[in-house]
């Protein structure tokens, strides 16, 4: 049966449309088969396959429904390799192969073995299987990559484990040690708290018995309660001194509305050469009434270390760097922290030392000293009346 003239003609085995003329025809049906679907190579098909070979072309479907040439009435007959094969038995396609002799290149010796009739299925199951075997290797390629990627994704992801893990097991430690730091300064400042506790109801006993003294003596031992009293006010100010041998008064240093305070402290320590953590710091604030307006001075800050090393270290960097700079350029003092009686004091010798041209005021540890110039005596002031002992009666 053979398609109409106007249609496109397709393959019969593959229904594709033929693009090219790489085709056979059968002789018998009229059906067209491309030359891949039949087996038979491009080489083949335009050297050795002639015009009366292809006009005489027969598909495996027309060849099967033509009889057969051996005589099969015959009983019993001898089959390939001296097997007895009865009528009608089956038998391994292998051994009923039957050669198309069309497709067989001229001077080609043809092999003993008969090509059977479904030689063109043969070779399409074994292309098949031939297909089947590189989609299961690709397959396997595909599955063994995907494997060795997971397991680098697995070691990787166990390496970085390990590290969070060590990093975790570093922050515990730290956390340990920083809370037996805090333990530790808990009990130092409870320990000091109850020392000068006890130190100033000494004092203020001492005080109190000074007053009874005082309001029993007559007129004569008035004198001697007063200079007991003053020595006892100034014994009670060095105590209070004590407790502040940790902390610093920094002046000058720029304040902006909701600042941190304590990050302001840590920066400028850090541009002195010293540099601090947030755990080094116990409190830090301003003292004192907020400016009255937008720009006004800057309330002076007094800021408390965990160590009193720390404050000694930034006390002498900042005396290297004497007026250090602020973010904003301007100059930042900072000093020991002082009792109020101790501020002024000291603010007084400043004033007698501008007047009198004394070169040196300075403190050490909440004391108060003053020197006229280099090498000359080094003097030590507790009191006002220090200063007319220093300073001469005309001091202020």
């Amino acid at each position: 049966m053979s398609t109409h003239s106007n249609e496109p003609r397709k393959c019969s085995a593959c229904l594709h449309v033929f693009e090219h003329s790489r085709y056979l025809t059968c002789s018998l049906c009229g059906q067209h088969y491309d030359i891949d679907c039949v087996g038979v190579s491009e080489q083949r098909f335009f050297s050795t396959l002639t015009g009366d070979h292809r006009t005489q072309w027969k598909c495996a479907s027309c060849k099967s429904r033509q009889p057969r040439t051996d005589n099969t009435e015959t009983p019993v007959r001898s089959g390939e390799g001296g097997v007895t094969v009865r009528r009608g038995a089956s038998r391994p396609p292998v051994l009923e192969m039957e050669l198309d002799e069309s497709l067989i290149e001229p001077g080609q010796e043809t092999p003993e073995v008969k090509q059977p009739d479904g030689a063109v299925v043969l070779a399409s199951f074994q292309a098949l299987v031939a297909e089947w075997k590189r989609f299961s290797e690709a397959i396997r390629a595909d599955v063994r990559s995907m494997r060795d990627e997971v397991r680098e994704d697995l070691r990787a992801l166990r390496g970085e484990m390990r590290e969070l893990a060590g990093l975790v097991r570093r922050c515990e430690g730290r956390v340990d040690v920083v809370e037996e730091r805090l333990e530790t300064l808990e009990r130092e400042a409870s320990g000091n708290n109850v020392a000068v506790g006890a130190r100033i109801d000494a004092v203020e006993a001492r005080m109190e018995a000074a007053e009874r003294r005082r309001a029993e003596a007559g007129p004569d031992d008035a004198e001697g309660l007063r200079r007991t009293v003053e020595e006892l006010k100034l014994e009670l100010n060095e105590r209070d001194q004590e407790a502040l041998l940790a902390d610093l008064e920094i002046g000058q240093l720029p304040e902006q509305k909701g600042e941190n305070v304590v990050h302001s402290v840590i920066v400028l320590a850090t541009r002195l050469g010293v540099p601090l953590e947030e755990r080094d710091v116990v409190f830090a604030e301003r003292v004192g009434a907020p400016p009255a307006e937008a720009g006004g001075r800057a309330r002076r800050v007094v800021v408390r270390l965990a160590r009193r090393h720390l404050r000694d270290e930034l006390l002498r960097a900042a005396r290297v760097r004497r007026g250090a700079a602020a973010e904003g350029g301007g100059r930042v003092f900072v000093n020991e922290r002082l009792t109020r009686s101790n501020r002024q004091l000291f603010h007084r010798v400043r004033e007698e030392c501008r007047r009198l041209l004394w070169r040196y005021a300075w403190t050490r540890r909440g004391r108060i000293f003053a020197r006229k110039s280099d090498g000359a005596q080094v003097y030590q002031l507790r009191s006002s009346g220090d200063l007319e002992r220093v300073f001469g009666p005309a001091a202020v």
